[in-house]
């Protein structure tokens, strides 16, 4: 039994000691070193297409974050719609264009046990929503959890 305590102790130990440096040179580090050099873009607001409909106080919104030289995209906001099938729901705002399709899972209505949906931005700058049926529509979707590599 003592040699899995000292085991567990010195994984700890070893654990420990990666945390313990980093936190040394984050706490003598200037506030926008420590952040990584985070560099966030204003909320834009998506362009919805007829049918769907912001919720009430909760616009749909992208931006651009970078850090860490990794850009990603971010929504926020909730649509009200009715999808039986896999539909283009928006349009990214001017100027935001990815060089690749870009996805991620976000929450929808929970129906038959299927409680999310595909997010996906094509290279012309479509939004659709992937995952609603005729036996299955999806009736909203949020985006908040919505944060994809962007480039």
């Amino acid at each position: 039994m003592s040699k899995i305590t000292n085991r567990r102790s010195v994984l700890g130990a070893v654990l420990a000691l990666p945390a313990a440096a980093a936190t040394g040179s984050l706490i003598a580090a200037t506030p926008a070193a420590a952040a990584g050099g985070v560099v966030a873009d204003a909320w834009t607001d998506l362009v919805l297409e007829p049918g769907v409909t912001a919720q009430a106080g909760a616009t749909p919104q992208v931006r651009l974050i970078t850090l860490a030289d990794t850009t990603y995209l971010q929504a926020r906001g909730a649509i009200t719609c009715n999808l039986a099938a896999d539909t283009k729901i928006a349009t990214l705002p001017a100027g935001l264009k990815p060089t690749w399709y870009v996805r991620a899972t976000a929450p929808r209505n929970n129906s038959q046990g299927i409680n999310s949906c595909r997010f996906e931005v094509n290279t012309a700058g479509a939004v659709s929503i992937y995952g609603g049926n005729s036996g299955n529509p999806i009736t909203w979707v949020q985006f908040d959890s919505v944060q994809t590599i962007w480039r």
